[in-house]
């Protein structure tokens, strides 16, 4: 995939590896629209990178519809969807009082969200001469990690609907990407601690999707979830073992 001129949407532009997301493809002569429910990160972002801002939630379809309503209107197709809005929650499920709402909140932003946006972007990225659509997985898709009881799976759900993804939207000529990162040093994994892993910094990860892009690969396993995926298959006892000692602040 050429990655120039193009008209890219990233959700939840406005930090962490959205941000770097948008700063790098921004440089390199594109137009990126982003999305958030902060106003005042993404005004930041707006000022530092040049990219549109568009508040909006996209858990909420009227949200989905609108922005995608905007960007027909001011740019007349789509040439890439990254879907990147996500939430990281690490909280014991039997007793955290606020349990039931980080259930549906996550599975919401992280599987939801990204799902109901693709589909309704598709008639806006069939307009596009190269289409694509980014899924920003993790490692942990391999993993079930004992201090996130719902984070792992979501991130599971979207790893096979990639794929999935990838056969049904080929006849339409959209292809479907997915990267999945390891532990990166945002302000998302500063409540994780452990020796286990060694947290990728932003730009380094997005420079290697951006490679990845460019070489139409299609599922980046990126830092140590080459590792991950690969210890999953030959000794997943001892992978949940080590996943269980990461420590939470």
């Amino acid at each position: 995939m050429e990655l120039t001129s193009k008209i890219i949407f990233v959700t939840g532009g406005g930090s962490g590896i959205g941000l770097e997301l948008t700063r790098q493809l921004a440089a390199l002569g594109n137009t990126v629209i982003i999305c958030g429910r902060d106003a005042a990160k993404l005004a930041e972002a707006e000022r530092e990178t040049g990219a549109q801002a568009i508040v909006g939630d996209v858990t909420r379809g009227q949200d989905q519809e609108r922005i995608l309503s905007d960007i027909e209107a001011q740019h007349g197709r789509l040439d890439l969807l990254i879907n990147n809005a996500g939430i990281f929650l690490a909280y014991d499920f039997s007793s955290d009082p606020d349990t039931l709402h980080k259930i549906e909140s996550e599975i919401a932003i992280n599987a939801v969200a990204p799902l109901t946006l693709t589909r309704r972007a598709l008639p806006l990225l069939e307009k596009s001469v190269q289409p694509g659509v980014l899924f920003i997985g993790s490692g942990i898709a391999f993993v079930a990690a004992p201090g996130t009881p719902v984070y792992s799976g979501t991130k599971a759900l979207i790893h096979h609907v990639a794929q999935t993804l990838r056969h049904q939207l080929q006849p339409h000529g959209i292809t479907v990407f997915e990267a999945l990162p390891p532990v990166v040093d945002t302000d998302m994994a500063t409540v994780l601690k452990s020796d286990n892993f060694k947290k990728m910094k932003p730009a380094d990860l997005v420079r290697d999707i951006l490679e990845g892009l460019r070489r139409n690969q299609t599922e980046m396993l990126l830092g140590q979830s080459r590792q991950i995926k690969w210890m999953s298959r030959i000794a997943p006892a001892f992978l949940f073992r080590q996943f269980a000692k990461t420590e939470f602040h």
